[in-house]
């Protein structure tokens, strides 16, 4: 019973440390001392010129298709170089691209979230934007 209640506490205090840091967006700045030494960190010193620092987490999605030319017709220079470009392959991502894909194409309904938190089925139009959005992926890292 002891131990199982360490545990929980444990279990506890490692989701809110872990869910609190993903929650917390807050502003990178970067600045030099006198020294000439950069330093980084979310409150710079008052007497020093900081520069914002933009940060990212997680994987970026591959930038859509010039309205033009739908992601699907995309045969330019611009998917032609990407394609072959072997910094961006990834077979995980491949892999969840495909499988995401086959998803979409069966035909199912697919739940998603809508922007108030309620359960929606997904649409024809945002079926299309998805199927571009893995198309995409697919082209880039597999």
């Amino acid at each position: 019973m002891k131990f199982s209640s360490i545990l929980m506490a444990a279990g506890i205090l490692f989701a809110s440390i872990s869910l609190g840091s993903v929650a917390k967006e807050g502003k990178v700045y970067t600045w030099k001392d006198g020294k000439g030494v950069v330093h980084y960190g979310e409150h710079p010193p008052k007497d020093v010129q900081a520069k914002l620092v933009k940060t990212r987490i997680g994987h970026s999605d591959p930038l859509p298709a010039s309205p033009s030319t739908p992601a699907t017709a995309n045969t330019g220079t611009t998917q032609g170089t990407t394609s072959n470009d072997e910094s961006l392959k990834d077979a995980d991502r491949c892999s969840k691209a495909k499988h995401n894909l086959d998803v979409i194409n069966s035909g199912a309904p697919i739940r998603i979230r809508s922007d108030e938190g309620a359960s929606v089925i997904m649409d024809e139009a945002e079926k299309i934007k998805q199927r571009n959005m893995y198309q995409l992926i697919i082209n880039q890292a597999c």
